[in-house]
This record gives structure tokens, sequence and C-alpha cells, in this order.
């Protein structure tokens, strides 16, 4: 039998050929992309092990903290815990603490946000005219936030700079002033307590600056507005203070002389605070670590001091606020400066309203962290009242762009409680708001603030940029311009926080301080649930395997049966951008369109879940299409031996022999396939950049003989079933009995007709298109979805990138297969036909009336499986991403499409293959 089968495949070398070729084809591609597969596998499982966890595995918040927009979006918006005050016992903290495999539960206290004064000092000495005996400088203040879109001016500042003696005041009282040189005036309260100046004749003339009250152009409307600072410049070229801002009496001698002339102003900035656990928070982030100066928070800090008000804290050592201070310096008028010793201060009040200037120059100054003053002689920051800011609400746009509600702020509501007697409240309150803000207590409610230590933010444990939670407590929030305009109005920078209290981006807490300081803050009883969020790190969490994440599910489910709070999973989340259109502010700032970078939980989960079934069905499917094309090319060689095989059953050969004969032909075939394709593995391999290992390579030979043996399981039964006299009579398709039919006798309609003649190669046929083109209807629109869902993120982008060319090489080997395979079949028709074709030529059809009808047969077939497939890979795609966007659908036409096109491009051969039938020779066969 092996000398007939070996002389048989020799005969018909062509068909052995075209065997051979499939076997090979099919058996490489799945070889090659099983090592494909195989590798993207380790690698996405590496990478996400590798990225998915950030500084917390899960998030507990008060119940009812989602918002509306996390609640819809899947999505958490950064600095979400800048409007959760409260809400979390300390028993609810204990039982997390206490349950099994919790590593660690960091508490945090979100207590809002306060106003701190600092007094910053300008340097003018480069401005100075030593030539002049007496000058008067003026001094015009703008704080500018927003990257310097949005400006609040200030009250306009006098510095009087004189080289003739001062003399400082003594003592005040019963409306009676005396200085130190025995100077005895009647009390002036528009002098306030300002020295005396010994003029060139010996005169002593009082110096009445403190008196003016100048407000124009600034949004402060204090009546307690500073007036002048007033200095000497004495002989050696240094520079002494003669009184102090606000007008008070201290001597001359508690102002040492400096070798520059520096002004203090009042700079008055947001703050936010937070209380923590100090020990769990070190183990969790690492906060002890980064202490740069001073020491870290010990357990039990709490309040101290003569009131109980000294809390100890540890203060951020970069500013959180996006702020520069510019101050524009003028010369006044040389007269004016002259006569202003004994003027009084209504008249130079009004002197100095139509008085002329000459510009100096600007200094700028960036913002400072916050530093310690003496205040009751003791060095702390003095903070106004706390105060609480809500979370934005937000409009959803018809381009999926969220729009933060905006409305005119009202700040007398409040604004006594960030009031100061050195000069009001932060003028960026009068700004746009996108926060209601609320007193958190009463307007005396003032806190001293001990800094124990500073921290640096920037040297907390390290975490992947993949997964960042943007709920970090010690990450200072940004929004980057989303389109040019925006970053060329922004610098190129991002936007920052400033010192509205109402402002869209909250400024992350600089100020922070122990859960035991809590009743000196919120009081005792509010200090009993003044935890705005526990942050959950699961023990034992190395890889994101299933047994892991269902520890963290049962976990987290624990944590929400014991306490009834609210419960997120963090980990494997992933951040991604999202498009948000800020109004204009009031204060100079214009409309801009921003990128914030929001947290989707779980992303990491949700990938791997994905590409484990994606792989699979690539399996799947290669196989699938590799058996239905061997499958019709095995059903070829049979047909085309019928004669010969009826022979063999005429002799005497039994119906298993004849299997035998059939299944061992292939076998053979299949098997030097297999070799073929063990030994062009290696060299393919390393072009894909697939390792192939000699176990895939082997794996080929097992592989082809078992699909070109299941390709010919059919065809060698229906071979030795067949009775002899059947198969030695002609070989032609039946034909049906013509029905009525709009179409008529067209070339169309006889076509439509054709391919319900033999309806199990018809849908044979169209299954290969179908497979094709639902594998690449799923690639268009499953790069679609993860782009716009899942890829969006930043992990979702590492893991897709790895996966990419998997679904590329799975689809372009179903494609190839899919073509082929209807190639065959309409060729085979053809064979088969030719009888009936040159029939149909010698009754007056011309060649080009045959090939279109060759033609119309591979575009139906084409199209019904190039419509099942899209159908099915859009299904598919639904049931991998849990929903289809409304664009995929333009997708899933073009696929259909293509796959419609491939197939007519199938059918070209075929077609042509009609103009080569010798008509006389056919037509003598019957």
């Amino acid at each position: 039998m092996f000398t007939l089968i070996w002389s048989q495949l020799r005969r018909r070398a062509w068909r052995a050929g075209a065997l051979f070729a499939a076997v090979l084809l099919a058996t490489t591609g799945f070889t090659v992309l099983t090592g494909t597969i195989s590798t993207s596998r380790l690698e996405v499982v590496s990478e996400v092990d590798a990225n998915f966890r950030g500084a917390y595995d899960i998030l507990v918040r008060p119940r009812g903290a989602r918002t509306a927009t996390e609640v819809e979006r899947e999505l958490v918006a950064p600095n979400q815990l800048a409007g959760t005050y409260g809400g979390i016992t300390m028993d609810q903290y204990r039982t997390i603490q206490e349950l099994h495999d919790v590593e660690v539960a960091a508490p945090i206290a979100t207590l809002g946000t306060t106003m701190v004064v600092d007094w910053v000092p300008v340097d003018i000495t480069d401005l100075v005219d030593r030539s002049k005996t007496r000058q008067l400088i003026r001094l015009d203040p703008v704080f500018l936030a927003d990257r310097g879109l949005s400006r609040s001016t200030r009250v306009s500042h006098y510095v009087y700079l004189t080289q003739r003696p001062l003399i400082a005041m003594e003592s005040a009282g019963t409306g009676v002033l005396r200085f130190r040189d025995g100077t005895v005036l009647k009390e002036d309260q528009d002098c306030h307590l300002y020295p005396l100046e010994v003029a060139e004749d010996g005169t002593k003339r009082r110096l009445c600056g403190a008196g003016v009250v100048h407000t124009a152009g600034s949004q402060i409307t204090d009546d307690k507005a500073p007036g002048f600072t007033v200095f000497r410049l004495l002989p050696d070229g240094r520079f002494v203070q003669g009184s102090n801002t606000g007008g008070g009496g201290l001597r001359m001698q508690d102002f040492p002389a400096q070798e520059r002339l520096l002004v203090g102003m009042p700079w008055l900035t947001t703050a936010g605070m937070a209380a923590i656990d100090p020990e769990p928070e070190a183990r969790l982030l690492g906060l002890d670590q980064a202490v740069v100066s001073g020491r870290y928070l010990r357990p039990g800090d709490a309040s101290s001091g003569r009131d109980g008000r000294l809390l100890p804290a540890l203060t951020a050592r970069q500013p959180q606020i996006d702020e520069t201070l510019s101050v524009t310096a003028s010369a006044v008028d040389e007269t004016l400066a002259r006569s202003l010793p004994g003027t009084a201060a209504g008249d130079l009040h009004h002197r100095l309203g139509s008085a002329r200037v000459t510009g100096l120059g600007t200094v700028r100054l960036d913002a400072q962290p916050l530093r310690p003053d003496v205040v009751n002689g003791v060095p702390s920051i003095a903070t106004g009242v706390l105060v609480h800011n809500a979370p934005p609400r937000y409009e959803r746009s018809p381009d999926d762009t969220l729009r933060p509600a905006a409305w005119t702020p009202q700040p007398e509501q409040w604004t006594d409680n960030f009031r100061f007697g050195v000069g009001g409240w932060s003028g960026f309150i009068f700004d746009t708001a996108f926060r209601a803000a609320t007193p958190a207590g009463a307007a005396d409610a003032r806190l001293l603030i001990d800094p124990v230590g500073v921290f640096d933010p920037q040297r907390l444990a390290e975490f992947s940029q993949l997964s960042r939670v943007p709920l970090e407590t010690y990450q200072a929030p940004g929004a980057a311009g989303a389109d040019a305009r925006s970053r060329e109005l922004l610098g190129d920078r991002p936007l920052a926080p400033s010192s509205n209290p109402q402002g869209y981006l909250a400024p992350s807490p600089q100020i922070i301080l122990t859960l035991d300081a809590l009743p000196s803050i919120v009081g005792p009883q509010r200090a009993r649930d003044a935890i705005s969020a526990v942050r959950v790190r699961v023990a034992n969490v190395r890889t994101l395997d299933e047994l892991t994440r269902e520890r963290i599910r049962r976990i987290a489910e624990e944590i929400g049966l014991a306490t009834g709070l609210d419960v997120d999973i963090t980990v494997g989340s992933s951040l991604q951008p999202q498009a948000v259109d800020l109004a204009a502010g009031t204060l100079g700032r214009p409309e801009l369109r921003l990128t914030e970078w929001w947290s989707r939980k779980g992303v990491a989960v949700a990938v791997m879940d994905a590409v484990d079934r994606k792989s699979v069905l690539l399996f799947g499917l290669i196989l699938v299409v590799c058996v239905l094309f061997l499958a019709n090319a095995t059903t070829a060689a049979v047909r085309d031996r019928r004669r010969e095989l009826a022979v063999l059953a005429c002799v005497g050969w039994p119906r298993r022999r004849l299997a035998a004969l059939v299944t061992g032909e292939v076998a053979l075939v299949g098997l030097a396939a297999g070799l073929a394709s063990a030994a062009v593995s290696f060299p393919l391999g390393w072009a894909a950049g697939v390792a192939t290992t000699r176990p895939q390579a082997l794996l080929a030979i097992p592989v082809a003989l078992l699909l070109a043996l299941l390709a010919s399981i059919v065809p060698a039964i229906q071979a030795a079933r067949a009775h002899p006299g059947t198969a030695l009579a002609p070989l032609v398709s039946p034909v049906r009995r013509a029905r009525r039919s709009l179409l008529g006798h067209t070339v169309f309609a006889a076509s439509l007709r054709n391919t319900r003649r033999r309806p199990g190669r018809t849908l044979l046929a169209a299954a290969a298109v179908a497979l094709g083109v639902g594998a690449f209807t799923a690639l268009l629109t499953l790069t679609w979805v993860f782009h716009g869902s899942i890829t969006g993120n930043l992990l979702g982008d590492a893991v897709s990138l790895r996966v990419r060319a998997v679904d590329t090489i799975a689809v372009a080997s179903t494609l190839v297969l899919a073509v082929a395979a209807l190639a065959d079949v309409l060729y085979l028709n053809v064979r088969e036909r030719a009888a009936e074709l040159a029939t149909l030529q010698a009754g007056g059809w011309s060649d080009g009336a045959l090939a279109r009808l060759v033609a119309y047969e591979g575009l139906l077939v084409g199209a019904a499986g190039a419509i099942t497939g899209a159908s099915a890979g859009l299904l598919f795609v639904d049931r991998l991403v849990g929903g289809v966007p409304p664009a995929a659908l333009a997708a899933t036409v073009a696929a259909a499409l293509g796959g419609t096109a491939l197939a007519g491009l199938a059918a070209l051969l075929p077609a042509s293959s009609v103009r080569r039938l010798r008509l006389a020779a056919l037509l003598a066969q019957e």
C-alpha cells in the first residue's frame, strides 16, 4: 500500500504540493503563534505584577462618600479626600486594624484649609538713592497665581527713608506720648506711635505716615490697612528700622542695623491640615524617613502650651501652592518726601493721591514653605479658623468632557474667620468659586502650630507611576493644558492650587498633626468620628494571581460588613486622562481646557482577565480555521480521485483499505509538512522576535499529523462508502428544479442558485470567512475600545503594547487561511461543473459571463461569512469589555466590507480559470 500511496503522490504532485503547503502554513503559523502568545503572556504577567500595586490596596471611606461622577464613570477624581471630613469613628478604625491579613491600616483625618500669615522680606536695597537725605518709595504688591494668569492687587505700601536721626517713643498713656529724649506730645491717633525726626535746624517733627489709608485699585477693604514703614540710612551705609509695619512704638535698638534694606510684607496663604496615626503612616508610606529636619511625630503628640493650643506638627518642605509676589517700586515726588515730617495724616493722604512717581524696578518672590514666627514668646505658626471645602460638582459635555460648576464667591459670609490685624485676608478669596466652603469652627478658634519637623514629600516610599493612586495625601494636584492654547497660556506647566479656599484645585495638606491632637482642634465630641479615610495594605501580596485577588476581595468584604463603610479595592488601579473645561476666573484667568489624571480602579485585574480570554480564543480560532482549510483541501483531493477509488473497489478492495489509502496519503503529507514546519520555526520565530524553543518546534510534527488525520476522516469515510457504480458515474453536481425568481435568468440569479447546490461546501467556505472576519472585527474594535476605556490609562498602555503583536499575527494567519479556503472551494466547484460551464459556453455565454458567474458565487459566500463574522466579533468584544461604544459599529461595518472585498479577490483566480476550459473535450466526455 505504501508503494501505491507514494506513486499517487508523485502522479498528482500539484495536489500533494497544495496539501503540503496548507499543512505547512497552518502548522508553522500555529507554532509561531503559540510561542508569541506564551511570550506575551509572561510579559503581561510580569508587567502587571511589577506595576499593579500602589500605596495601598483598599480604600475605606465614610458611607455615601462616593460622588455621583465616581459612581457614573467608575473613576475617582484626584484629591477626593480634600472634600471628605470625618465620618469614620476610632472604633471602626480599630476594627479594621484587627482583621486578619490586614498588614497596615493607616487612617487620615482631613481637617480642611486655613489661612496662614507670613512676613516675607522684600529687598529694595538696590533701588535706594543714597545721595538723597529723604526719599519716599511706594511699593505696589501684586500676587500672581494660576501660572501668572490671575492677579490680586494689595494696598500700596510706603517706605520713608531718611538720613536724619530718629527718636523712638518711650511710653504712651493718659493721652500723652513720651519719647526717649524727654519730649512729651499730645497723643494723635492719626500718627499712631511713630518716631520723631530731627531736622537739619535741630527741630523735631512728628512722622504721621501710619495714618494713611490708601485702598484704590485693591480688593482689600480693611480699614486697618498698613501705612508706612520708616527706616534710617546710617552714615556707615547700613539701614535700621524706625517703626514696625503696623506703626507700633518699638524702640530703634530693638531693630538691629542691617546691610540690606528689607521691607516686611504680609503674605496670607492657604494651608491644608490633616491628622494621622504616626506609626501606621510610617509603615505605609515611610513618612518618618521623609523628615529632613527636626523629628517625626510621636504617638501622643497633642496640645501643649499655656492655653493648650500649641500643637506639634510636621510641615511640608515645599509650598503646596503656586503663587508669586510681584512688587513694583516707584519713587514718590521729592518735594513730598522732603515735606513729609510734620505733615498731618489727612493732608499727606490727599497729596499722595496726586503725587508724581517714577518707576524704579520690580522685585519678584515665589511662595515659600511655612516658617515659624514668635507668637507670645513661642516660635510657632499662627493659623486662622479651619474651613471645609466640598468637592466640585461636574456637568458632562457631549464630547465626554467634564465641566466643574462655577459661581460667584460670597466671601462676606465667612471672611471674618480669615481676618488678621496685619492686613485683611488673601485677595484670591474673591476669585471664581468651584467648591462650597463653610467654617469648621468659631471665629476665635485659631491654632498655634509647633513645627517639630519638616518632611519632604519627594522622599516618600516609591510606587510605580503606572499604578499611582491619585488619592495620596502628600501629592500636590495639578492639571496640564489639554490643547495648544491652554498649554501656551500656562507656559507648558501644569495648573496648580492657589490661596483660594474655593478654588478648583485643593492643595495637599502642608500641616500634618496626630490623631491625638484632634480634641484640641475640633473638640472632644467631633474627634470621635473625625477620620476621613483608612488606607489598607493587605499582607503577603506579591503577584496578582487569582488567589491573591480573592483574598483582597474577601478582606474588603469583611471590612464592609464589619464597619458598614464604603470600601473600594484600589489594587491594580491606574491613571486615566480626563478632559476638564475650567471656567474663567474673576481675577484674569481665561477659560482653560485641562487634562487631569483620574483613577480607574481594578484596571490590572481587568487587563489580565481580558488577555486570558483573548489568548484562549485566538488559540482555538487558529486550530478551527486550520481544520476547516485542511478538510476542504483533503475533500478536493478525494473527489478528484473518485474514479480511481471506484476501480479499486471494483477489484475487491475493502472499505477499510480504501479509507486507509486516503488517510495514509494525507498523513504522509502532514508528516512531511510537520518536519518542514519544525525546521522553519526557528528562523521564523527569530524574525518575529519570539524565542522558539526546541519543544515548541518539535510540537509542530504531531500537530501537523493530527490536523491532517482529523481533516481526512470525513473524506476517507465518503470514499469508502461510495458504491462502485456511483463512483464511476460522471462527476457532476446535481441541479435543482428552477423556481421562479425576481432576478430572472440573470448571471447573478444563476450564481445564487449555484451556492445552494452544495450547501455543505458553501457553509464550510462561509465559516472560514466568518472566522477570519470575526477575528479582524475583534482586532479593530478592541484596539479602539482598549484605547478608550482600558489602554487610555498608563497600566493599560503597558500591557496592550505587548499583546497587540499577537492579535495581528493571529488575525493575519486566520484571514490568509480563510481566503485560501474560499478560493479552493470555488476552484473545486469550477472543476466539478466544467462540463456544465462548457455547455453554457456552447449555448452562447461569453467568457466574461462565466467568469462573473464564479465571481458572484465567491462574493455571495464571502458576504454571508463576512456579515456573520463581523457580528460575532462585535459580540465577542461586548462580552470581553462589558459594552460596545457607538463608534465601534463603524469598525464592524468596515470589517464586513473588508471581508467581502477579500472574498472577491479570492474569487479572481477560480473565475479566470473558466477562460481556459476546452469546450470540445468537455462535451466529448459527456
